[in-house]
């Protein structure tokens, strides 16, 4: 990563197979885990908001620590993931993409939940729906 006045860039990462590969059992124990933070940031959501209606600002609560805690739960796995160079597409399918060079051309290896590898790629312009096996 470099710097550029006060911005941190991000340098591009490509993946090879066998890198991405490498990276999905933790993607599966991350993936589990944000599943299960926004589980819990919607029954945090569910419980204060009533209370926020009722209660005027009184320097916050156990409700408001746990949202605003779990929150930046959520938000650390997130940028994780991104810090690895991986794009994480969507939670309910636990979509993520790789970036990778085919054939000197940048396209996505493609992997998603309950699959043991990488067996799909796709262009950046297609998304899932474009994926290709490997």
């Amino acid at each position: 990563m470099r710097t550029s006045g006060d911005l941190k860039v991000q340098e591009k990462r490509y993946f090879t197979l066998e890198e991405a590969n490498q990276c999905i059992p933790e993607l599966v124990d991350e993936i589990s885990l944000l599943r299960a933070i926004r589980a819990q940031l919607a029954g945090l959501h569910a419980e204060i908001t009533p209370l926020l209606e009722v209660v005027s600002s009184n320097g916050g609560s156990k409700h408001t620590a746990a949202l605003l805690n779990a929150t930046k739960r959520f938000q650390e796995i997130l940028d994780r993931i991104e810090a690895r160079g991986c794009h994480l597409k969507g939670l309910d399918p636990g979509l993520v993409d790789f970036p990778h060079l085919r054939n000197g051309k940048e396209v996505y290896l493609c992997w998603r939940m309950g699959e043991k590898s990488i067996r799909y790629w796709h262009e950046i312009e297609d998304g899932f729906e474009g994926r290709q096996p490997l």
